[in-house]
Parts: C-alpha cells; sequence; structure tokens
C-alpha cells in the first residue's frame, strides 16, 4: 500500500458507481480512475483520496475507508473481495432494502458491525464498521483482523475519520485535477450487470414502441384488483413488470405511494432487477425517491430480506439458512444426513417403525447410491411438513401419518410406517437448525406470519406498509408465502377494497413442488379477490429452432390436472434463425467435462460479452459439486453457486460461467451447454412429481439460451435420458458426432 494514502472517502451516488466496478487488487494502492468515466472524478488531498459523483454535496452521506485494511499487512489473500463487500454494506447502509449476504455471517454490538472479508471457509479475517462515527449517518470501515474479536476491543482511529471528513468540502470545490497518464488503471466502470438482460431503450421508449399487445395490457392495468402475469421463459416477464413498476413509480403525483417488489432470488432482485431498471432510467432517479417519512418509496428484495429487515434476526444471533444458492442448500442437505444417520441407528425406529417400511430402510441406510432421496425429502419438508407445520407427536402429526390420501407430485410414501420415519428425520433436523442457532426459510416465513399481526405492525403499517406489490418468480413462493402478502399492504387497502398485487409466473421453471403443494386457486385468487390474467405468447430471447426445442421438451411433461395453469407451450419466437440444439455422447466423464469446457472456453473467446455470456449448466447436483472443485478445468470457469457468487460473473473475461439452472433463473446467455442428461437421472418408470422436477431442470436450463444449447451425456451414467427421444425424433434436437 502507498504509504501517503491513509483512507480513501467515497460519496453515496459514487458507492452505487463502485458496485459495479471491475476492481483489481492493484487499484487498492492508489484508487486512480480514468477521466471522464461514469461522473467519478478522483482529489487526493493530505493522503486522503476523495472519489467524487458528479452530483457529490455536503449533506450527503459518505463511506470512509481505513486503507490499512487493504495493506499487504493485513494478509488478505483478495483485497478486491474485501473491498467489494465493504461497497455492499455501504450500500446497506444508506439503501435498508438491500440485504448483507448470511455467509457474511454479519455480527452487530451497538453502532458497530463485522463481516467475514473472504468467502474462503479457512479464512477467519473480519472487517469491522462504525455504523455511526462521531453520531453521524456515515459510515467508516476502520480496520481488519485475522480473526474474529469482541467488537468493542477493535481499536478506532478517530482521528483519521475526522481528518478525512474536514477535507470533503475542499475536494468538492476542487478544480477537476489533470489527467493520469493512460494506462491500465486496474478499475474498469461498467454498467449493472442486469443492464445487458433489458435490451436497449429508456422508459418512455419502452412504453411507446417496444412492448407488444399483451405486455401494453399488462402495463397499462389500473391499481384496482390482483394481476397475473402468466408466460413462457423469454417472453419478457420481469421485463414487463419492470417497466409497469417504474411507470406507475414515476406517474404517482403525490409521491406518497410506496411500492414492493418482491422476488424468491437475491440475484433477481438485486442483479437483474436493479439493472433493467438503470436501464430505464440511467439517472436512476428512482433511488432516492423518499415518501415524507423518509421511507424508501421503491423496495426491492426476496421475501427473505424483507422478514429479516422486519423482524431483525441478525441482531438477536440468530442466523437464516438460505436456500438461495448452492450453500444454503448444501448446508440442509448436510443436516438432513446427520438426521439420517441417527434414525437408522435409533433401536426404537430400527425395532418399531422400520419392519413396517424395510424398502425405505434399505434407501435410507444405502442412501449413498440413491440421488433422488435428499432431494426427495427436502421436497416434502418445504411443501408439506414445513409448510403446514407438521411436526411429531401432535395432533397434525399423527393425521399426516394416518392420512392415505398423497397427491402425486409428492414423495412416495404408501404406509404409516414410512410417514413415522419422515417424521423422525424431520424432528432430528429441526433439532439441529435450533443447535446451531438456525432458522429454516419456512420458520422465517412463520414469524413474519405471526408478526404481520401483531398489534405493532398494526400501529406501523400505514407507514412501513406497502401500496402496491410487484412479485415475480411466483411460481416459487409457497402457499404460506403466498398468504403473508395481502398483509403486507397499508390499511388503506382493506379499506377500499382495492388490491393492487401483480405476479408473474411460469409453473414450468419450478424444480420444487412448493406451486404446485400450494394449489392453483391461489393464483387465480391470492387471498385479496379474482385476479385479471395476462398471458404473454412472444418469446423475445430465443431462436425459433430454441423455441421449437423447449416445446418438445414441454411435451415431456408427465399430464398433470392442474386447472388450466399448467398451460401448454405456445409461444413463438421474434428472433432470427439460429442452429439446431445438438447433443453429443462422450465415453467418459472425463472426456465430457475436458470437451465441454475446452469449448466454451473457445466461443466465449469469440463472442461479444466474452465468457460471461457462455454458461455450462450441469443437470446432475452430485456431480456439479465433483466438477466445481475439479482441479483440471477449475481455472477454466467462474462458479455460480450464491448471489455473491454473480458478482465474479464481470471477471470472466476468457472463463466461462459453471452453474445449475435454478442458479441462474432469471438471467440469460448466448450459449448453454446443458452436460450430464444421463438416463440414470430420468425414467419413465419414476414417480411423477420426481419426473416433473427433472424435466423443469432441463426446460429452465434450456430456456437460459438466446442463440445456441449444446447437451451432453455420457456412458458411464447410461447415455442419454429419454427425455431427449422425443426432440431427437422429432428433429428439434440433432446428434453430432
Amino acid at each position: 500500500m502507498t504509504t501517503n494514502i491513509s483512507a480513501l472517502v467515497v460519496d453515496r451516488k459514487a458507492i452505487n458507481i463502485l458496485d459495479r466496478a471491475l476492481v483489481e487488487d492493484a487499484w487498492l494502492e492508489k484508487f486512480e480512475v480514468p477521466q471522464n468515466s461514469d461522473g467519478l472524478r478522483r482529489v487526493e488531498s493530505n493522503g486522503i483520496v476523495y472519489l467524487l459523483s458528479e452530483d457529490a454535496d455536503l449533506d450527503d452521506g459518505y463511506l470512509v475507508i481505513n486503507t490499512a485494511i487493504f495493506a499487504p499487512a493485513a494478509g488478505l489473500a483478495r483485497p478486491r473481495t474485501a473491498f467489494e463487500r465493504v461497497i455492499r454494506v455501504a450500500l446497506r447502509h444508506f439503501d435498508r432494502s438491500i440485504a448483507i449476504p448470511i455467509q457474511w455471517q454479519p455480527y452487530h454490538a451497538g453502532s458497530r458491525l463485522s463481516i467475514f472479508a473472504q468467502p474462503s471457509r479457512a479464512s477467519l479475517q473480519r472487517v469491522y464498521f462504525d455504523q455511526s462515527p462521531e453520531g453521524t449517518g456515515n459510515l467508516f470501515a476502520f480496520a481488519v483482523t485475522s480473526n474474529p474479536v469482541d467488537l468493542d476491543d477493535v481499536p478506532e482511529d478517530d482521528s483519521l475519520y475526522q481528518r478525512a471528513i474536514d477535507g470533503i468540502c475542499d475536494a468538492i470545490l476542487a478544480d477537476a485535477p489533470a489527467a493520469p497518464p493512460v494506462g491500465n488503471f486496474g478499475v474498469l466502470l461498467s454498467e449493472p450487470q442486469g443492464v445487458r438482460l433489458a435490451s436497449a431503450g429508456t422508459l418512455s421508449e419502452w412504453y411507446e414502441n417496444r412492448l407488444n399487445r399483451e405486455q401494453r395490457a399488462f402495463v397499462d392495468q389500473p391499481h384496482d384488483r390482483p394481476v397475473r402475469l402468466r408466460g413462457a421463459a423469454g417472453t419478457g416477464k420481469t421485463q414487463s413488470m419492470v417497466v409497469k413498476c417504474l411507470r406507475d413509480l414515476y406517474a404517482d403525483a403525490d409521491g406518497k405511494t410506496t411500492f414492493a417488489f418482491l422476488t424468491h432470488s437475491s440475484a433477481l432482485a438485486h442483479t437483474v432487477v436493479r439493472g433493467m431498471l438503470h436501464a430505464l432510467d440511467p439517472t436512476e432517479r428512482w433511488t432516492s425517491l423518499r415518501c415524507p417519512y423518509e421511507q424508501p418509496r421503491l423496495w426491492i428484495g426476496t421475501i427473505y430480506e424483507l422478514a429479516q429487515e422486519k423482524l431483525g434476526f441478525e441482531k438477536k444471533g440468530l442466523k437464516p439458512l438460505s436456500l438461495d444458492g448452492r450453500e444454503g442448500r448444501e448446508y440442509q442437505r448436510m443436516l438432513i444426513e446427520q438426521a439420517i444417520d441417527q434414525v437408522v441407528k435409533d433401536p426404537r425406529i430400527v425395532f418399531d417403525l422400520f419392519p413396517g417400511c424395510p424398502d425405505f430402510q434399505k434407501r435410507l441406510v444405502n442412501r449413498g447410491g440413491d440421488a433422488t432421496l435428499i432431494d426427495e425429502l427436502m421436497n416434502e419438508f418445504a411443501c408439506v411438513l414445513d409448510l403446514e407445520s407438521i411436526k411429531k407427536d401432535t395432533t397434525e402429526g399423527n393425521r399426516y401419518a394416518r392420512g392415505s390420501s398423497r397427491e402425486l407430485w409428492q414423495m412416495v410414501l404408501p404406509t404409516e410406517a414410512h410417514r413415522r420415519v419422515v417424521l423422525e428425520i424431520h424432528d432430528i433436523y429441526r433439532a439441529l437448525l435450533r443447535t446451531e442457532q438456525m432458522l429454516s426459510m419456512d420458520q422465517m416465513i412463520a414469524d413474519l406470519g405471526r408478526y404481520i399481526g401483531t398489534h405493532e405492525w398494526g400501529a406501523l403499517r400505514e407507514r412501513d406498509g406497502f401500496d402496491l406489490v410487484f412479485v415475480d418468480e411466483y411460481h416459487y413462493f409457497t402457499r404460506a408465502e403466498a398468504m403473508l402478502l395481502h398483509n403486507l399492504f397499508k390499511s388503506r387497502a382493506q379499506v377500499s377494497g382495492r388490491w393492487p398485487l401483480l405476479m408473474a409466473y411460469d409453473i414450468k421453471q419450478g424444480t420444487n413442488d412448493v406451486a404446485i403443494s400450494g394449489g392453483m386457486e391461489r393464483f387465480r385468487n391470492p387471498g385479496v379477490g379474482e385476479s385479471v390474467l395476462t398471458e404473454l405468447k412472444q418469446v423475445y430471447r430465443s431462436t425459433p429452432q430454441i423455441t421449437e426445442f423447449l416445446r418438445d421438451l414441454d411435451a415431456s411433461f408427465p399430464a398433470m390436472d392442474l386447472e388450466g395453469e399448467y398451460a401448454t407451450y405456445v409461444a413463438e419466437s421474434q428472433q432470427e434463425d439460429g442452429e439446431t440444439p445438438s447433443l453429443t455422447i462422450f465415453d467418459t466423464d472425463i472426456n465430457l467435462v475436458d470437451s465441454v469446457f475446452e469449448q466454451a472456453t473457445r466461443i466465449g473467446r469469440d463472442i461479444e460479452g466474452g465468457g460471461s455470456q457462455v454458461a455450462v449448466l450441469c443437470l446432475n447436483e452430485a456431480l456439479f459439486d465433483k466438477i466445481r472443485v475439479a482441479g483440471r478445468v477449475r481455472e477454466k470457469f467462474v462458479p455460480i453457486t450464491t448471489r455473491e457468487d454473480l458478482k465474479e460473473l464481470r471477471y470472466a473475461k476468457q472463463k466461462c460461467v459453471f452453474s445449475m439452472p435454478e442458479f441462474v433463473a432469471g438471467l440469460q446467455f448466448h450459449t448453454v451447454f446443458l452436460i450430464h442428461a444421463d438416463s440414470v437421472d430420468y425414467d419413465e418408470d419414476q414417480g411423477q412429481g420426481t419426473r416433473r422436477r427433472y424435466v423443469s431442470r432441463v426446460y429452465l436450463g434450456a430456456s437460459r439460451a438466446a442463440r445456441q444449447i449444446l447437451i451432453s451425456s455420457s456412458k458411464e451414467h447410461g447415455g442419454p435420458s429419454q427425455l431427449l427421444a422425443a426432440p431427437l425424433a422429432n428433429s428439434t434436437l440433432r446428434r453430432v458426432n
């Protein structure tokens, strides 16, 4: 670290600019920026660097960073990652609708806050913040430690903070600095990542010229009733929702109407939706709109982030178990594995229950060779037990165990003994959560549901509630989540009887059964009256060849009577012709992996946008975990397993993206490789629910592609899946050598 730079000061608007920058470790030595770069200018004075936006003002909020955090002496393996986390905390500080990821383990004590500095589980380094230095509304990142330390014991350099703040006025008034030497600055200031998903065009251009008839009808819907927007992948559901949200926000004359834009995915909320909003209005005026009582007029985030904000779990030492990304799913799997270990060794269960279900006992004991067992249990927990608050040794638990009627999509549990064993596994799983002081997503939602029924929420509802609620990815919302949406409205909605709840969904993109388990009635009547349906049928993302392939995949969904909501795929492409999707069969897994990643990196070098436009999506969860840590290809991809990983897309360059379909829902790519479409994972004799979830995973992955789909399978896993037989027969999929 250059010794004469002791602090970095960034104004509130410049924080947003730096949030989307590509930063190299070397940039953290001098913090130089190219001239005329996105309205950002650099002023250096008395050993302090000021990065200021064009509209920087003394009354703005400021982030002050003690640059010793990034010095070699601090020992950070990836200083730029720590810098990006500091910027994210600053965004959260000035915009309460932005959450700090659970994996960073935020810890509070008074005005102080600390987070992990690096993503590696081996690193325990933490960064420390003062959220009210000298009693102000600024944010001071003041220290880093190699191991967690009591927040009150970490020294804070108050004099450095004061010197940095005292120089702001002179920095704002200073003349523009001379252009620095031409060269590599170590920073690239870019547009928000979601901008490329929105296509070009301002809000007025989209409304006047780009929306088709169905999209325009949706955007013009009045705020007098619920509206549902149904459409296949690529028909522009999210784009239509964002256009309507921003147009209605700006059209509000009195400036008092508040909006919530809820999703089930942090990536969709904070990368895609915010990027689309930026594309529609690059001034980002929507970020500064406030109600008279200083609440933001537009709140964007997940239903879980809303629960965190209202209930303050992190301040109580509780950690939600995130299901938004691979880490949360992986941790849940570990807890279920531990629960099964206890069940198969419990003498009471072995002697009392297993004799009534020897087949299930065999599955549990030999679970290592049963790829679907944990998935089925996770689905049963989310869609039945946690959803209905069913617990062992309760009236509801006994009714569940003795009941013989089960839906076709549910886990096959033919006898009472089967269901009693599942209750035992679930009971131990819940106990393990309590031991770790963690909350499952369903427990968070249950607590939020209770809170919004309290007198406290009744008193705050007019201030903290919303006038309009947009819900994207409604097919991922459980019945419990859907049932609490109407209580998020201000009390005036109940008085007027007008509930403008706007829902966008495509049931076939759901890779679990939460949409089905909630019943179809909640789509037509989400608890606030009958909704108006708008259906989108024109595909704007994919070529006609990909659209035809998706139509054949759609025909493979098990026949299910879902009261008209499981509509046949009828979308028509509006794009130019492209290549027919292809299937390649490899002799070995190693050949498949080597060939696919070599081809993916080659394509990434040849197309606009580079590697971030090429995705390799694995259809088998166990193989995904195995490939993700394989040394032979690790340097060829950027793994996407959480919302935090999406930041890494900016650094893809010569690398491709490696993920699973559910982790990139809402994103799109020029080229998609679907790997391990193997016969061992799909069998016509499987249960209907297992088959439906697998088809949904393939459908979701294929629908991420705009121009090209390349599918591969391995003979080590039985060769190509039976699911591909119909597309091959209809020539919407071609086999290549």
